[in-house]
């Protein structure tokens, strides 16, 4: 069942309303409002302004019960900036600490040494994708069978880091 708009305001007052708003996130649901006003096919708006179903759907149904100051007061949902948990300073010392490269870090060793620090847990995924994001990168070892030749896997290494050397 389609979403039907109700008329509670002119394409011109529309417009207007968003040509004054200084809000970026509240221009874009009136930009919606417009669209669909000017006859726009739901599918068209969502791609055109990069929107799902979901949100497109409570756009209009705030407008329709509330109108534009309804969708001026949408709650935003997600996580909050200024969030302690995840705030930059947090990790500051953990990556000056990087920085210095003494030894690898695991993601355990970095949540320890947080917890530590600040007394504030980061879940696993977190830790990983703010160390991502710092610009560094995954190390792993490489894996050896254990019923290998220890001979030939140390002639391996000899022959191999030549090749790659920087002379």
């Amino acid at each position: 069942m389609a979403l039907k708009l109700e008329n509670k305001n002119t394409l011109q007052e529309l417009k207007q309303e968003m040509r004054k708003a200084t809000d970026g996130r509240y221009q874009l649901r009136v930009n919606t409002i417009i669209l669909l006003k000017e006859g726009k096919k739901s599918s068209k708006i969502r791609e055109r302004l990069l929107i799902g179903s979901d949100t497109y759907c409570r756009w209009i149904r705030s407008y329709n019960d509330g109108g534009l100051e309804a969708l001026k007061n949408i709650k935003i949902t997600g996580r909050k900036e200024g969030n302690p948990e995840y705030d930059n300073y947090i990790f500051e010392e953990l990556f000056q600490k990087l920085d210095l490269m003494q030894e690898y870090w695991s993601v355990i060793k970095m949540q320890k040494f947080v917890k530590e620090l600040h007394d504030i847990e980061v879940p696993n995924e977190t830790m990983r994708m703010r160390v991502k994001r710092a610009g560094y990168s995954y190390k792993s070892n490489r894996p050896s069978p254990y019923k290998g030749d220890a001979v030939k896997q140390e002639e391996f290494k000899k022959t191999d880091s030549k090749m790659w050397s920087k002379d």
